[in-house]
């Protein structure tokens, strides 16, 4: 198992129906049979995704849409038009990729961390987002990752907003 896989950059825009997702398929689900994880957008209408399965709803130009659409990844390489059946089959992948998974969304994390902090040179602010990177290897539920990427790409604006508030704070204070 590589360390974290090389992302594939999938630009979607939105259906006829207004509609663009990417869900990764993670395994089985009591209540819809297949456990769906949406992805965020890392910028605005792209998606990062990896080897894996999926289900696409979009429209990437030059190619027919994506309508609720079921498709495999695998190395690099997606497959299209996979039925439900042939989904429910991939169950036990599905769970297998789990560690995975795991490794990915936390260099996502970090990624993303180190995109905030390539905007400062300021060791307070560069100690605060090594704090940051290093908790995130203490958590390895996937949903709770997913949901912290997602919550991090939400507030990334805003974080670099105030990181450059709290460096004007301290460029104003008087020298000691």
């Amino acid at each position: 198992m590589a360390l974290t896989e090389k992302p594939q950059i999938l630009t979607l825009y939105e259906h006829d129906d207004g509609k663009k997702w990417v869900a990764e398929l993670v395994g089985p689900d009591p209540n819809f049979k297949l456990k769906r994880d949406f992805l965020p957008e890392m910028s605005p209408n792209e998606y990062e995704i990896y080897d894996g399965f999926y289900q696409i709803h979009g429209t990437h130009p030059g190619i027919t849409p994506f309508t609720k659409e079921y498709c495999r990844v695998d190395n690099g390489q997606m497959t299209r038009y996979l039925s439900f059946r042939e989904m429910m089959q991939w169950i036990p992948q599905m769970e297998a990729r789990t560690p995975q998974r795991i490794l990915n969304i936390k260099a996502q994390i970090i990624h993303q961390l180190v995109l905030i902090g390539a905007e400062f040179d300021h060791y307070l602010i560069h100690d605060e987002l090594m704090y940051q990177k290093e908790q995130v290897d203490f958590v390895d539920d996937p949903d709770q990752l997913r949901q912290a990427l997602s919550q991090l790409l939400r507030q990334k604006p805003t974080m670099i907003k105030s990181y450059q508030h709290k460096i004007e704070q301290l460029r104003q204070m008087p020298e000691q």
